[in-house]
């Protein structure tokens, strides 16, 4: 710039005036010219915004997203709103961290574009694909395959012959936790493209000094999909919150089952399954395993399926808990077990029926859905999208429980409403969900 100012002080005048009313004339336009929403494309790429988190919520009705941004007791909660101009949005997957460039539009952040946060695997550490996987576990007996998850997920499910090592434990106890022979092939794998917990849990191991380090990056996810087998801990069998299910005859389960079974014989499964919640954890066995019906349950909808390691006989030789005797349990009955933030539907019922007044509902749908369907009474209906912008208008000396059709954007609004100080919770229910038993004011 400063040399250029200097050549310009030996041109005459007249010529330097001329290029200076070149530089400042309008650029030539283009054949298109850019309309308004595309100039406002432009400035949100160039204006853009970051951050990076885990996906909790999406609501195309709301046009929202609900961003969990940190981890542990510091995590905060980000709403983050979207149009059809968003880049990426076949990548934000809920449960899943993303990194979202967003504008302000006032005090609303917008996204103009969502990306998928793939972990990275780390230099000297090889990828390992779900054939390869599985036909080095057949051939090499000495591969030490680590689930680097959390161990509440190892228990629920998990691959054949997996070790539970968290990447925390293995981050303090090192070598400690590993083979002493650093030549064997060690396999980290957790859930999926997206989890750093195995790429950071390989990094270590590279670090100790073990030669032979695989990625299993495609992960649990893909392994369940390819309809493979995998395994519950036996505390979870027993303790967890399960449909364990016995598929051999009934005169074989009345000799001996483990101890909370559903005997359904194998040809009355998919029946006796009709009305059981596709996310209801199910866990079966027969007098060995019963891989085939693992890929079936899963195509007919049911997310968790997996198996006791080894059947009945295997849980014998393990000195699991058996009972004997007559079969009471005919009818499969599960019940989800609340989560963190939720409401139960009586808590909930007595308020929408006026029965307890130390709280009040939010409805979080749409106007247009609450004119269609109805509302409950002791309501104030705020769409999920407009919660940030009228706070102020719910009182902070009473409980919030938030619903909207599903559940999803009630989840989304409950967090908002926890981030700015309110005492809220949320239900998972459908407004015309029979169970509830609560009256509806129609329209």
């Amino acid at each position: 710039m400063h040399n250029h100012l200097k050549k310009l002080r030996f041109i005459p005048v007249l010529f330097a005036l001329a290029l200076l009313s070149v530089s400042c004339a309008p650029a030539k336009q283009s054949n298109t010219a850019a309309g308004p929403a595309e100039t406002k494309q432009a400035a949100a790429e160039q204006n853009g915004q970051t951050v990076t988190g885990n996906i909790k919520g999406i609501s195309n009705l709301a046009k929202s997203i609900s961003l969990e941004v940190g981890s542990g007791e510091s995590a905060k909660s980000m709403l983050i709103r979207f149009d059809d101009k968003t880049k990426g949005m076949q990548d934000a997957i809920q449960g899943e961290p993303s990194v979202i460039t967003y504008t302000m539009q006032g005090d609303t952040p917008y996204a103009t574009e969502v990306k998928r946060k793939i972990a990275t695997i780390p230099e000297g550490v090889s990828e390992i694909k779900t054939a390869e996987l599985v036909a080095l576990l057949e051939k090499d007996a000495k591969v030490f395959l680590v689930d680097s998850r959390p161990t509440a997920r190892y228990k629920q499910a998990h691959l054949p012959g997996a070790h539970s090592i968290p990447q925390a434990k293995l981050e303090k106890e090192k070598a400690a936790v590993l083979p002493a022979d650093t030549s064997v092939p060690l396999v980290f794998y957790c859930g999926g493209v997206t989890c750093p917990f195995s790429p950071a849990s390989a990094a270590i191991a590279r670090d100790l000094g073990y030669t032979n380090v695989f990625v299993y990056h495609e992960g649990e996810p893909e392994w369940t999909k390819a309809g493979l087998p995998a395994y519950s801990d036996d505390d979870f069998i027993l303790n967890g919150n399960v449909v364990l299910l016995d598929v051999r005859a009934p005169q074989t389960a009345q000799n001996g089952r483990i101890k909370g079974t559903y005997n359904v014989p194998q040809d009355q499964l998919f029946e006796k399954l009709n009305d059981v919640a596709r996310n209801a954890p199910l866990v079966l066995y027969g007098e060995q395993e019963p891989k085939g019906l693992v890929a079936e349950l899963r195509d007919e909808g049911f997310k968790f399926v997996s198996l006791v390691k080894d059947g009945y006989e295997g849980w014998v030789k393990r000195g699991g808990a058996i009972e004997k005797g007559p079969i009471y349990n005919t009818e499969i009955r599960w019940v989800r077990q609340l989560g963190k933030g939720e409401v139960s539907l009586e808590d909930f019922r007595k308020v929408a029926s006026g029965e307890d007044k130390s709280a009040i509902i939010v409805d979080a749908r749409t106007k247009d859905e609450v004119a269609k369907l109805g509302r409950f009474k002791n309501t104030i209906n705020i769409p999920l999208d407009e919660i940030p912008q009228r706070l102020n208008e719910l009182p902070k000396d009473k409980k919030l429980y938030v619903h909207c059709a599903t559940g999803a954007r009630a989840d989304m609004a409950y967090s908002e409403l926890i981030k700015h100080g309110y005492d809220a919770k949320f239900l998972l229910l459908n407004i015309e969900d029979a169970a509830c038993d609560c009256e509806i004011i129609r329209p």
